[in-house]
């Protein structure tokens, strides 16, 4: 997957700008555009925008949305909220709670019409919420997740050598009942 990125940084603004797998080979655009701009309004206040173009082929038409943003920042927390042009609102926290310690969370909820149904017709409203914290070791970090869902999430990065990591990663499903996994990663 073919990926550039570019981020500009003013003053008071940030402006990005990312495309993935972009192609004019096939005598046309295609891939996946994104636009970002995110203005200070206060010195902790800011608002954006985020812009989506996609194609993935030419036989296809292309497909759009436009996301609003906001970030709020303090010294030691953060909250963010976007909503999107499809109806899903976004909204996080995370905080630093200690120099070793940091948690957030993240919440989802998304409303369509429901299946069958025609614009104007009942919403089906669906969301997620997620609880994560990492906690520093001297040598290692911990990282771990849970979900609305059940599904509950565990990374622990060790570092052997100085140019070594080892990552541990377990992943329970408790809703739907599936077998845990498990995987070792080496790193570097």
């Amino acid at each position: 997957m073919a990926q550039f990125e570019h981020e500009y940084t003013g003053s008071d603004f940030s402006a990005s700008v990312k495309a993935l797998n972009p192609s004019f080979l096939e005598g046309g655009l295609t891939g996946i555009y994104i636009g970002h701009y995110l203005q200070s309004v206060t010195p902790k206040l800011a608002l954006g925008l985020e812009a989506v173009w996609q194609r993935g082929s030419l036989s296809q038409g292309p497909d759009s949305g436009l996301s609003y943003v906001a970030r709020y920042k303090s010294d030691d927390w953060v909250a963010t909220a976007q909503l999107q042009g499809h109806g899903a609102l976004n909204a996080t926290y995370w905080r630093r709670i200690s120099e070793k310690i940091q948690a957030g969370v993240d919440m989802t909820l998304t409303m369509m019409p429901a299946q069958g149904g025609m614009m104007g017709g009942p919403l089906q409203k669906e969301g997620t919420t997620t609880v994560g914290a990492k906690y520093d070791f001297r040598m290692a970090t911990l990282r771990a997740q849970v979900d609305s869902k059940g599904k509950l999430s565990c990374v622990l990065e060790k570092r052997v050598a100085p140019v070594m990591t080892m990552t541990f990663a377990a992943d329970v499903d408790h809703f739907t009942v599936s077998t845990p996994s498990c995987s070792i990663l080496e790193l570097y």
